[in-house]
């Protein structure tokens, strides 16, 4: 009888672990990568439907003109790639993490063109079903010239 006691409690506390190290194996809920990567295929191949996927639904996009800002939203970024059709950009891509919580990160895309930089500031969040998603996208058009002369004269620590 003790024995038959400790085999089902043994088979329990079995159970419980393999149940949690499951749980934290679903790369679609706690995989922010894949969001950033899916971001860099969306604007490479004007994926509007990868796009709406990642990106929350009161997102922003925020890109500097002149001495303004232009504030797009995800509707009407979706709905411009969607009238624009399919279209690759002749561009390279990389990223970096800059800094990152359980909650929130914040990355830098870049598409480095012939003769420019789009920078994009990415504000990845953690929606209520845990599930990341972009709210912001600042982006900065830095031309390569400049963006070299402005490298030579910062301070570095």
């Amino acid at each position: 009888m003790k024995i038959t006691i400790f085999k089902a409690c043994l088979i329990g506390v079995l159970a419980a672990f393999s149940i949690t190290a499951n749980a934290n194996t679903t790369p679609a809920a706690n995989d922010y990568k894949k969001i950033i990567l899916d971001f860099i295929d969306s604007h490479m191949n004007a994926n509007y439907k990868k796009l709406n996927k990642i990106m929350n639904d009161d997102a922003t996009f925020k890109i500097p003109r002149g001495e303004n800002v232009v504030v797009q939203t995800k509707a009407a970024l979706v709905d411009d790639m969607k009238q624009t059709g399919q279209l690759k950009q002749n561009c390279q891509s990389k990223y970096e993490v800059v800094a990152q919580s359980s909650s929130l990160v914040i990355a830098r895309v870049d598409f480095n063109y012939e003769n420019t930089v789009q920078q994009n500031y990415l504000i990845l969040e953690k929606n209520a079903d845990k599930e990341w998603k972009i709210t912001q996208v600042c982006k900065i058009f830095n031309d390569k010239d400049v963006a070299a002369t402005e490298q030579k004269a910062i301070a570095k620590n």
